[in-house]
Order: structure tokens, then sequence, then C-alpha cells
């Protein structure tokens, strides 16, 4: 069984934002939604209530436990998808499969600063990942877990600097819109339209790059 995981908690997101991405997959895989409010969902969309906590950047960590959907996909709701995407499962193997932010330098996660929360950086985002069993990273995080949300400020940087192994989606698969200058990249498989907290119209020039870009 194929899934496609997704988390929905708050206001941040619109019910619409997962639905797209049952549209976009044309409904083919195992929809399942991690959420506060299931109000608006498509029906075919199963759903898992959530346990929320205020330090909500750590809910993924706990969607890892999560080990009897099958071969799972997770996705944040700020992803695009920009085409057939059913290779992306073949990436699996024996390790959870996670996107490596290849626009960012490799020494990056190393970098020190007079603020405690700039000494664990990452080169992993967490926006894609696949798996089929990843319980031990959960249980791990679970046994100690006040003290991974204190000294890492996010889940990334837990997931980078832990003794976990993973393996990594291809260079050619996942881009930042952001960090690629606002290039639309069509032969990607999907975008990340992560930054908009800082960025807010991030979403409408990706939509303007990418119709600039098919005119061509």
């Amino acid at each position: 069984m194929k899934t496609i995981l997704t988390l929905k908690y708050g206001n941040k997101y619109p019910a619409n934002a997962v639905n797209s991405i049952y549209e976009k997959t044309n409904g083919k895989y195992n929809y399942v939604c991690v959420t506060d409010n299931p109000a608006g969902l498509n029906k075919n969309i199963k759903i898992i209530n959530m346990d929320w906590e205020p330090e909500g950047h750590w809910e993924k960590i706990k969607l890892l436990r999560y080990n009897d959907l099958g071969s799972v996909l997770y996705m944040d709701l700020d992803t695009i998808i920009q085409k057939n995407m059913d290779h992306m499962w073949n990436y699996l193997d024996k390790h959870p499969v996670i996107c490596y932010t290849y626009w960012k330098h490799k020494d990056f996660p190393f970098l020190k600063s007079k603020d405690w929360s700039y000494n664990y950086l990452s080169n992993y985002n967490s926006s894609v990942m696949l798996w089929k069993d990843a319980s031990h990273i959960y249980n791990y995080w679970r046994e100690n877990a006040d003290y991974y949300m204190v000294k890492y400020a996010g889940d990334d940087r837990f997931l980078f600097h832990e003794d976990f192994t993973f393996d990594l989606f291809p260079e050619q698969e996942i881009y930042s819109f952001k960090f690629s200058g606002g290039e639309y990249k069509e032969n990607y498989t999907i975008a990340l339209l992560n930054g908009q907290e800082d960025f807010p119209n991030l979403a409408d020039e990706y939509n303007r790059s990418m119709l600039w870009k098919q005119e061509q």
C-alpha cells in the first residue's frame, strides 16, 4: 500500500490544501490526514485525530510512529506537486528517506552563533519524507522529548544532528522556490514553498513564475 500522509492543524492551511494533493495525484493512493479539524476534507481522505501540543513544529516527529500505513510519503502543505510522482516510492529501501537541502552549502549545519538556537542548523528538510517503519526515531525522541525540544529549534535540526540513518531524495527531485531565486523549475517533481512566514507573497510569485515559463 502506498500512502500519502499530510498534517493539518490550527488555521495556517485550509482543507483545500490537503484536498489539492488528492486531486493532483488523481486519488490513486491511500490518503491519510492527521488533523485537529477534519471539516471540509475530501471524504476519501482518512482521518487521524491529532493530540496537539503547543510546540507544533514537533508534530511531524510524532507522525513517524505510524508504521501500519504501508509505504508512507509525507508532504507538507506548502509543497507543490509539479508532475507525476509515482516513481517517488522507488527511493524507499532499508532506511527512511528525507529531502536534502542541496541549495545550501554542505557546511551550513555546523555554523556557530552566540545565539544557542543557531548552533544546530540542518541540511535536512522534513517537508518531504518517505518511510515504511520509522518508529525508532519517534521512540528515541519520546524518551527525552523535553530535552530535544529545548536543544533543537525544530525537527529538521533534531533529525540531522542525532544519529539516524537516512537515504536522500536525489537532487533533481525537490527544490526550494525561495532558494532558487524565484525560478520555476519544471523538471523537478516537487517544489517547496517554505519560507512563507518571511515572504507571504511567495505562493503568488511561484504562480506568476510558473505561468510565465509555460507561456514561453
